[in-house]
């Protein structure tokens, strides 16, 4: 935007119409003119402006650019440098889609009811008010809205006033806010109830739909354990004197957002129901609650200056969740778990379609497209290896500077990481240098020799040995330890021998992020020793494993020979990744006998694990146990186990078991549903009004099996009976169970008006489903896609949607084949 008219406070009154889905709207924005101009830009899209007047009493013409979503406000004569109010009165609509300004139907105890609220990161500030929609043009707000008598209405900050208006209408005016980004803002109206403490001198209050406070009381009580951990870890106390946790009936694009103060969640990241929920639901509503509040301070209180830094808000908050919650709740063992955050970082990495953490963001587009698995995986596990190498007291002596020093204001990631190098004494800039500014993952393969293991760096990509030529180069800090023997350190780059002995693991630990290439004899004297090894250690070895064996780097059979290996006896977050790794081979079939023999295979190394945890929890197992009794539950149904199948299904018609049994009956009993069976459980959830259990219903039934039901359910999820906002997230398990059928007849109904998906969620979704096909043909077809949809700003994550094509076609032809070969060789 031009910087010669910046703004520096909002008066907005907002009155919305619930059942027109229209609002007015008047913004009285303070700004300070920095040279004459008779033209003042700024951004709206979708508004319309009925009239404009400046403080002197002039008016200007509006002219707006739909594209860019801006309008350019003309005055007959030069606007006078100084302070100035210029009073916007305009209207809009509101909207369907849960970005922007947005309506979410559900049914509540006492019948039909609507939430209206915003959900505006990165651009959509400039649906809901003419203003500067740019993270690093900070203002601050005063918000009043017309709203319903017997509503509630939220935003930022505490009501500051109510007045009626008419028996039926309240005009609630809130206090002004703090300098903050546009993106930040929220406005919320729904028939909600509110439980709240205070912590810390802060009003802390959980925001649910009336009759769920019962369902609100585990994220309120994590919620204030975090405050205060917060408040001491920052050294720089909450700023705001309150923060709401406010539920969605139904989910919103991005999951939840971390508006300031006024944090909105997608139902199933707030609501916890005591009689019903699971260990993992419980785990999930910590850590997305721990990632929206630790924005509050890195994201909302210390914001970056543009988008191409977004990933110290993101890649921050995800390492945050998982630091946070091995301080606070250490038996769940979080830090384990996320070996799966950062795989899923390397997985997109590795395809060519990957781009630095810090990227050139031009247009909105291409902001919205950042909000991806490069700026929040690999984000936190470059984060992760930084903190690990500045040491913890440094690290966090370095981030309570920063936040003293950047407070209500903007930076760029050299100013956080200049801040670690001081602390730490460490080349911290360099390294971090290398790892965002350059795409990829780093290799390091590792060879025996007789003077000791030499390391060299390459590249790990999907295209296998030589498909990248990238002279790229990292200083990767990396641990060596010999299985006997002490440890050692050293930074990384290009090659070095080290003088340890072999058995050794490289990468202990597993920190670095880099994939670790053992030739045979240094992999071979692993193998054996894997169940002495540490669990992070068995997980960074078996998913190194399968992805060298995706890409043709090493046979994928060194997969199938370590998950062999594992005892049944391990830690249990291991058994839960090896039947995801399972699960994940065993979709890239098609039926047939090779099938049959990888289902074999998979159950007989899945079932010791299950049978060594117990069918039925014991009070003294670990809180992991049930999420991996769970999983492996799943996975063996969905392998066909006929032992697993028959007792779900009998558990489903008794009505028997535990919560987290019935949940994994249900998806087991759903995917292998009878229509009547089917049936059935539609009308279950389409006779209950509580969104949570409705939701997972339908998540349950969109993993069934048979093609017909299939079909038939794609119409489900493109209805409107469906949780509010839920159908994005339904397509992708009925994606990956139907790819040919979710294409013909999801992909072609994206656009539809009525199934009401935003643009750039059209383009991800057709990408994700085309990416789950093995046929080359689909290319073909993505591509037309692509040339009729999509603006070139948008493509580059649909490039690597058809790539991943390409790497499941070879993968079914060329990689299963040599899996089976070892499968037939180990049944003899």
């Amino acid at each position: 935007m031009p910087d010669t008219v910046v703004p520096s406070h909002y008066e907005l009154a907002i009155r919305p119409d619930l059942d027109a889905l229209t609002f007015t709207g008047t913004n009285a924005i303070t700004v300070d003119v920095r040279k004459p101009t008779n033209d003042i830009v700024l951004n709206a899209d979708g508004l319309t402006f009925d009239s404009v007047r400046l403080d002197t009493g002039e008016t200007a013409t509006a002219a707006y650019d739909q594209e860019l979503g801006r309008a350019t406000l003309h005055f007959a004569s030069p606007v006078a440098p100084g302070q100035h109010v210029i009073t916007i009165d305009y209207h809009g609509k509101i909207g369907r889609q849960t970005l922007g300004f947005f309506a979410m139907d559900y049914e509540g105890a006492a019948g039909k009811r609507r939430t209206l609220a915003t959900n505006l990161e990165p651009t959509g500030a400039r649906q809901v008010f003419p203003g500067w929609d740019e993270p690093a043009i900070k203002a601050t707000y005063t918000v009043t809205v017309d709203a319903p008598a017997d509503r509630m209405a939220l935003s930022n900050m505490p009501v500051a006033r109510t007045v009626a208006l008419s028996p039926v209408t309240n005009r609630v005016t809130f206090a002004q806010s703090p300098k903050m980004s546009s993106y930040l803002f929220f406005l919320g109206i729904g028939d909600w109830e509110r439980v709240h403490q205070t912590i810390d001198g802060v009003d802390l209050g959980v925001v649910v739909n009336r009759g769920d406070t019962d369902k609100a009381q585990y994220s309120l009580a994590e919620a204030g354990k975090l405050l205060n951990w917060y408040n001491d870890y920052f050294g720089v106390g909450y700023p705001l004197p309150k923060m709401d946790l406010i539920a969605a009936p139904g989910q919103i694009q991005g999951g939840s957002m971390e508006n300031w103060g006024a944090i909105f969640y997608s139902q199933d990241h707030l609501l916890f129901d005591p009689q019903a929920g699971t260990e993992g639901d419980r785990q999930l509503v910590f850590l997305v609650v721990a990632h929206e509040m630790a924005h509050q301070w890195f994201g909302d209180l210390v914001t970056m200056s543009w988008w191409d830094d977004l990933w110290l808000n993101e890649g921050f908050a995800r390492w945050m969740q998982t630091y946070v919650a091995d301080a606070l709740h250490p038996e769940w063992q979080t830090g384990l778990k996320a070996q799966s955050i950062f795989e899923s970082g390397k997985a997109a990495d590795a395809l060519s379609s990957t781009h630095p953490i810090v990227q050139s963001i031009m247009t909105a587009n291409q902001a919205s497209q950042a909000f991806d698995s490069i700026t929040y995986d690999k984000g936190a596990a470059v984060i992760t290896m930084l903190k690990d190498e500045t040491g913890d007291a440094a690290f966090r002596s370095g981030v309570q500077s920063y936040m003293r020093a950047h407070a209500f204001a903007n930076t760029v990631d050299a100013d956080f990481w200049g801040v670690m190098q001081k602390a730490s004494g460490k080349p911290i800039l360099a390294i971090e240098r290398d790892f965002t500014t350059q795409p990829g993952v780093p290799l390091v393969r590792a060879t025996a020799t007789p003077s000791g293991l030499r390391l060299a760096e390459d590249r790990f990509t999907f295209q296998g040995p030589g498909g990248d030529a990238s002279s790229s180069r990292w200083r990767i800090p990396l641990t060596v330890a010999p299985l006997e023997g002490k440890e050692q350190h050293l930074l990384l780059s290009n090659a070095a021998t080290m003088p340890v002995p072999t058995p050794a693991l490289v990468n202990a630990g597993q920190t670095a992020y880099a994939r670790v290439l053992y030739d045979d004899v240094a992999f071979a004297t692993l193998v054996p020793r894997l169940p002495r090894m540490a669990p992070v250690d068995q997980i960074g070895l078996l998913q190194d494993a399968r992805a060298l064996g995706l890409a043709n780097y090493a046979p994928t059979s060194r997969l199938l020979a370590l998950a062999a290996t594992v005892p049944a006896t391990a830690e249990p977050v291991v058994w839960e990744r090896i039947a995801g790794m399972l699960s994940g081979l065993d979709r890239t079939y098609v039926d047939g006998p090779q099938r049959v023999a990888f289902r074999g295979f998979a159950i007989g190394v899945l079932r010791p694990a299950l049978d060594s945890l117990g069918l039925t929890a014991s009070p003294s197992e670990s809180p992991n146990a049930p999420i991996a009794r769970a999983t492996l539950i799943e996975t063996l149904g969905s392998f066909g186990d006929p032992q697993t199948v028959a007792r779900a299904k009998a558990m489903i018609e008794k009505d028997s078991g535990t919560p987290a049994e019935q949940r994994s009956a249900l998806t087991i009993a759903a995917a292998k549903a009878s229509p009547e069976f089917f049936d059935a459980l539609l009308a279950r959830a389409r006779s209950t009004n509580d969104p949570l259990v409705k939701m997972r219903i339908y998540e349950a039934l969109a993993g069934v099996e048979d093609r017909v039901l299939a079909r038939r359910m794609v119409d489900v999820i493109l209805s409107d009976e469906v949780p509010a906002g839920t159908n994005v997230a339904l397509m992708f398990p009925l994606a990956i169970a139907h790819p040919s059928l979710a294409w013909d007849f999801i992909v072609p109904r994206l656009a539809d008006p009525k199934v009401g998906i935003e643009k750039t969620t059209q383009w991800r979704i057709a990408g994700g489903i085309a990416g789950l096909s093995s046929d080359e043909a689909r290319i073909a077809d993505l591509q037309k896609y692509i040339d009729q949809n999509v603006p070139e700003d948008a493509r580059q994550p649909l490039q690597g949607s058809l790539e991943s094509i390409r790497l499941r076609h070879r993968l079914s032809t060329q990689v299963l084949p040599e899996m089976d070969a070892w499968i037939a060789r180990s049944a003899r």
